[in-house]
């Protein structure tokens, strides 16, 4: 039993966002782990820093980048 096949399809959609997404959380880092203390940076200039950083990023998969880094580092799996 193979578990690819040639008539599968790929069903991860966001490909921009995977691209970039580990140069978007070494940018991030540093910025929600101050956040985790002193709420000093809010979303909407984290948002707007991506955007200038990534501009083919459309403004939902810049959310998806937020929200993920921001878990990540709830989980201690982002890198400061």
């Amino acid at each position: 039993m193979s578990l690819t096949s040639s008539t599968s399809t790929e069903r991860r959609q966001y490909s921009h966002v995977r691209e970039v997404f580990v140069q978007a959380c070494d940018l991030l880092a540093p910025l929600v782990a101050e956040n985790a203390r002193t709420k000093s940076v809010s979303n909407f200039a984290m948002s707007h820093m991506l955007q200038e950083h990534f501009p083919e990023l459309s403004t939902a998969e810049i959310h998806i980048v937020l929200v993920t880094a921001e878990k990540m580092h709830q989980a201690s799996r982002l890198a400061k």
